[in-house]
């Protein structure tokens, strides 16, 4: 499980002494215990894998939407310390599905479902691939395919 994946390895990094390693996955570990709150009180006793994968994508996601703001403000040490954390974060994401993949998904829920809605059409596709396909690709072949 990557929780314990991730445990083990921070306790590598303190062996290790590497600080920037150490520290980024005590904050992936601090997000999954957070997660892992909510769903209690949600009533769910214990995450799935595809729970510790999203806080994984969002805390990704995070840090480009932070890389970007850096580069906007002209602030390279915080632009490389984000860099280096998503550098770190981007190692225990899923694979990504290739355009091919993703495109015979889209095709295929289309025909299922045989309607113009591209939101309804977008959220079935992305359940689909388990969030293993970029949410932008996915909106430009729904798109390309009601066009």
């Amino acid at each position: 499980m990557l929780k314990e994946q991730i445990t083990a390895e921070m306790k590598e990094a303190m062996k290790a002494g590497d600080a920037a390693l150490l520290s980024t996955l005590r904050m992936l570990l601090a997000a999954f215990n957070n997660m892992e709150i909510e769903k209690r009180g949600q009533g769910q006793i214990q995450p799935e894998e595809k729970d510790y994968q999203a806080v994984v994508k969002k805390e990704v996601k995070k840090r480009q939407e932070a890389i970007e703001a850096y580069k906007l403000a002209g602030r390279t040490e915080s632009q490389a310390k984000e860099e280096q954390e998503l550098k770190v974060l981007s190692i225990y994401l899923p694979e990504e599905m290739g355009e091919a993949e993703v495109k015979v998904i889209v095709e295929t829920v289309v025909a299922e479902k045989g309607t113009n809605n591209m939101g309804m059409l977008i959220g079935e596709v992305m359940k689909r691939t388990e969030g293993r396909a970029d949410g932008g690709l996915v909106a430009k072949l729904v798109k390309e395919k009601i066009g």
